[in-house]
């Protein structure tokens, strides 16, 4: 069965991100009654948007973690399509997920920006805004499960947010960029210390699948890009070596090359707009 590190830790909105209907954007902010009734009409379940907790719980079946392998600086650039913006989100926030797992203190400042910044861009900022500083302080001072409880109300308010903007496209992009870097984490900490256990626990067909259905109603102008079209041919690529573990088992080369598929979508996020 799928290993539920990538369905928790790197997709942690995907049911409410990946589901929003496109309608009318409207910045009303959201009771939990509200969140609530949403969530069931959309037919959200734990496989999909399972707790914060399990997310830090499960990242510790890959330790330890080879720290100078998997971390990356922010990008300074921020993004100016919304597309880019929402990828680069889901991102930055897997990039949390890691630094709070290995305890890497002094990682966490940047990210913390970089998050901020582009959460304004695409117009969710105000709750990144209201956690960050508690946040820093927290990571300041090591107290690593005060942060993991501050993250767990962050990531409740982002989500919020987004369901209140109703922005299908955009909320699809979020999940995916998240999924997308967590994949390349996971891919990396894997082949780092392998076996053909670990690298099968890690497959998800049907996700990847759900990913590319999405990918295929993406605004016609943002496909086109470089980007939008390396999204889809790696997805592909992606989705056909991870089919590869119904018949046998993913070897080192699989799990090497599916890094490589979503290092690349995700250095491509960062590159210039064109």
């Amino acid at each position: 069965m799928p290993h539920p590190l990538l369905t928790s830790i790197f997709t942690p909105l995907l049911a409410t991100l990946c589901l929003l209907p496109a309608t009318a954007r409207t910045t009303e902010k959201l009771s939990p009654n509200d969140l609530l009734q949403i969530r069931e009409e959309l037919g959200v379940n734990p496989f999909t948007a399972p707790s914060i907790g399990q997310i830090f719980n499960e990242l510790h079946d890959l330790k330890p973690i080879p720290w100078e392998k998997v971390w990356r600086l922010p990008p300074d650039a921020t993004p100016k399509s919304r597309a880019r913006l929402a990828l680069s989100i889901g991102a930055a926030i897997s990039d949390g997920f890691l630094i709070v797992t290995a305890e890497k203190s002094s990682s966490f400042e940047p990210v913390g920006r970089s998050l901020l910044k582009l959460s304004k861009g695409l117009g969710v900022g105000e709750p990144v805004t209201r956690h960050s500083q508690s946040i820093l302080e927290k990571v300041a001072r090591k107290k690593w499960d005060a942060v993991r409880t501050e993250l767990a109300q962050t990531q409740t308010d982002v989500e919020a947010s987004l369901l209140s903007l109703k922005d299908e496209e955009v909320a699809h992009l979020v999940a995916l960029g998240g999924w997308l870097r967590g994949l390349e984490i996971a891919t990396a900490i894997i082949v780092d210390s392998f076996s053909p256990e670990r690298a099968q626990r890690i497959v998800q067909p049907d996700l990847i699948d759900y990913f590319l259905s999405r990918t295929q109603t993406l605004n016609p102008r943002f496909k086109s890009t470089p980007l939008g079209s390396l999204l889809e041919k790696n997805l592909q690529e992606i989705s056909r070596i991870s089919a590869l573990s119904k018949s046998s088992k993913l070897t080192i080369s699989d799990l090497i090359q599916i890094h490589d598929l979503s290092h690349a979508i995700n250095i491509q996020v960062t590159q210039p707009e064109q």
